[in-house]
């Protein structure tokens, strides 16, 4: 009985040694984005906004005739110039409501 009251209080020095370095490490992390976040130098996060056009060949379909007629053979060409469209007329909404603006299409 001796030996295994023994061996517990030797498995929760352990833990409780364990538990001890872990706060420490912790602590010193939160002490590390503390001070991350209180310097003056540090820039302001940048926020994005993604647009992603789930239906592009629907849409060309819907608002051209010629790309009811073409849309089949040349997919790709279609998905194009619906996202040039895209962007030029949210560019011009958005300089419309005096809102600067950079709006590119990525391939991914």
């Amino acid at each position: 009985m001796l030996y295994l009251l023994s061996l517990i209080l030797l498995v929760l020095c352990g833990l409780t040694f364990w538990l001890w370095r872990r706060a420490i490490a912790q602590r010193e992390r939160l002490e590390h984005a503390l001070a991350r976040v209180a310097d003056p130098n540090t820039p302001e996060p940048e926020m994005l906004m993604t647009v992603r056009v789930l239906n592009p060949l629907e849409v060309a379909r819907r608002e051209s005739a010629s790309a009811r007629l073409i849309g089949g053979y040349m997919p790709e060409t279609i998905r194009r110039m619906v996202f040039r469209q895209l962007t030029e007329e949210l560019d011009d909404a958005l300089s419309e409501r005096g809102i600067e603006s950079e709006i590119s299409v990525e391939y991914r």
